[in-house]
């Protein structure tokens, strides 16, 4: 029977290792989507209705002016 190196890696392949790397890889996801949802979360510094466009600020100087 000949086998292939392919075959001989998958078959001498750590169950072990393969469950630390799939917990691994989880913990990595979670904290990602835990870092998105924190930044989510928090509250603006600027409302916005005192958040103004280039356009209406010279607008608004033109008519002060």
């Amino acid at each position: 029977m000949k086998r292939s190196t392919y075959r001989l890696l998958v078959q001498s392949e750590e169950k072990s290792r393969d469950i630390l790397e799939t917990a691994l890889y989880a913990l990595v996801a979670l904290a990602g989507l835990l870092t998105i949802w924190q930044f989510a979360e928090e509250p603006n510094a600027l409302s916005l209705h005192q958040v103004r466009t280039g356009v209406e600020q010279s607008a608004g100087e033109r008519i002060a002016g």
